[in-house]
Parts: structure tokens; sequence; C-alpha cells
């Protein structure tokens, strides 16, 4: 798979904080020790897999565009999709359009998109 031209990261408010706004770093904290990311520049809550659970906060709310992509891959022939099994695979991909995601194991240098701004239901 062809490296694509532009990665987003999205996240709620509370990670937001966490990452900040200037001289970003994107860690491996989720579950799966990976830095999730998308092809999507606008994203679909379902197609990214950000409705595979009931989140606390809006987690399309901060767009992240990755500054490196050195360290990124697609998430479809990776060895952390390969040690999964059938039935975890088959729950984390029902809720999403995998080809579209990408990881890294290590962090991701990233730029807060100020010129994001999230599509509202009804606007």
């Amino acid at each position: 798979m062809a490296m694509p031209a532009v990665l987003y990261h999205f996240t709620c408010r509370d990670s937001h904080r966490m990452i900040g706004r200037y001289n970003c770093v994107l860690l491996p904290r989720s579950l799966w020790r990976v830095v999730w990311l998308t092809t999507e520049a606008l994203p679909d809550f379902e197609a990214t897999g950000l409705g595979s659970v009931t989140p606390k906060c809006d987690r399309t709310q901060f767009r992240y565009v990755v500054t490196d992509l050195t360290h990124c891959r697609p998430w479809l022939g990776s060895p952390e999709r390969t040690a999964l099994s059938a039935d975890h695979l088959a729950t984390l991909e029902g809720y999403g359009d995998p080809e579209h995601w990408w990881i890294s194991a290590e962090p991701v240098r990233a730029a807060w998109d100020r010129s994001y701004a999230r599509a509202v239901a009804g606007a």
C-alpha cells in the first residue's frame, strides 16, 4: 500500500489538552499500544472506527495532521492486526473501514489543525 500524502488523528477535548497545540507528539497510549491514524480528512464516526465504543466525549472534536510519516504504516497487513484472534478482529473492524486506518507504534509528530471544524448534526 502506498504511503498517503496526509494522515490525520482525531481526538476529544481531554486528549487535545494532553497533546497540546504546538510541537505536538502523538503517543501510543491505547490498549493496542499504537497511535491510530486515518486517511480520511473528514471523519465518518463509524468508518474511522470511532463508533466502536461508547465514548464519554466527542472523539472527532479536534484534528491533528501528521507532519512526519516515517513510522506510520497501514493497519491492514500489520503485525498487530495479524496477532488478533478472528473474534477480536471481527469486533474491531466491524465498526469501521480499516483500509483507511494507519498506525504507529512509535511517537508521531503532528500539528493541530486549527482550520478543522467538525460537522455538527443538523447543520
